[in-house]
């Protein structure tokens, strides 16, 4: 944070005329609470805590960074998602970059990895090697990120059909291999087609499960700024799942850890595709922090 201030010889502008000056370009794009919005902005930018801003309105900023602000402001004054007029998104303890390349991050992904931990735990006791783990559609790397830093993974790899997510993802782990005790390796291909190769003990997706009839349901911010290829699936939203679970039977080792974020609207349908794979066992469904049916996990036989 401390090298995003004005240096002694730096083109500076104080804290409090910028958040002036981002409110009211949000005020007249109808904002709402448009002075909140430009501390936020701050915040972000900064990487420091919400409260910094507003204790600290006589300190200087960089001209770089007061660019920055401005540019936030008017992407989201033109209806981007706050991540990505930012350009930043928290995931647990990661700061991740995120652009339109890549999804936004969800609070519900953060449980799903909390649900891998716990149950690689009880599956490996005091085990420091968990094995392999396989991220299938990593777009920002958020999961594999976490899996290499908070886990006991031997090693972490992660595929995108999207060649440009695997740049954001790569660029975020090398960012963060300060944070990592695991190699991540990523690699560009469909599903699991690049990691045919692998003997794994997980397999974790967030794959696309939203339907093309269901497009125009979205919300704005999602339908017309996130990446349709991480959002939408053939076959009513199944498609892709449907992908990951026969072929993830194929790379994991028996006991194996199979581990699904799916519309709440189909867990009852994907966890009765998972069950009719006799290649799995123990197949259960698991709850978000709302309590809604968001995540599918099975063992391989």
């Amino acid at each position: 944070m401390l090298e995003r201030l004005a240096g002694p010889q730096a083109q500076s502008a104080l804290v409090l005329p910028v958040i002036e000056e981002l409110a009211a370009s949000l005020r007249i794009a109808g904002i709402p609470d448009p002075r909140r919005a430009a501390v936020d902005i701050l915040a972000s930018l900064l990487d420091v805590q919400r409260s910094w801003p507003i204790m600290n309105l006589d300190a200087a900023l960089e001209s770089d960074l007061v660019a920055r602000a401005r540019r936030a402001a008017r992407l989201l004054a033109a209806g981007a998602p706050f991540a990505y007029a930012v350009g930043c998104s928290q995931f647990r303890h990661l700061n991740l970059l995120v652009d339109q390349r890549v999804l936004i991050p969800r609070p519900e992904t953060e449980v799903l990895v909390d649900l891998i931990l716990d149950s690689m735990r009880a599956r490996r006791g005091g085990s420091s090697s968990w094995g392999v783990a396989l991220d299938i559609g990593t777009g920002s790397g958020a999961i594999a990120i976490s899996l290499a830093t908070e886990g006991r993974f031997d090693r972490v790899i992660a595929t995108d059909m999207s060649a440009d997510a695997i740049d954001v993802a790569k660029e975020n782990a090398r960012s963060l291999a300060h944070t990592t005790t695991a190699p991540v390796e990523f690699r560009n291909g469909s599903f699991l087609d690049p990691v045919k190769d692998i003997n794994a003990e997980l397999v974790v997706s967030n794959p696309p499960y939203v339907s093309f009839a269901e497009i125009d349901l979205l919300p704005a911010s999602v339908r017309d700024w996130e990446p349709p290829v991480a959002l939408l699936s053939a076959n009513d939203g199944m498609a892709a799942t449907a992908a990951i679970v026969q072929d993830g039977a194929r790379a994991l080792v028996s006991g194996g850890l199979l581990a699904l974020e799916v519309d709440v609207r189909r867990a009852s349908l994907i966890a009765e595709l998972v069950m009719s794979d006799t290649s799995y066992a123990d197949v259960r469904v698991g709850l978000d922090h709302t309590g809604r049916e968001r995540f599918v996990f099975a063992s391989r036989v």
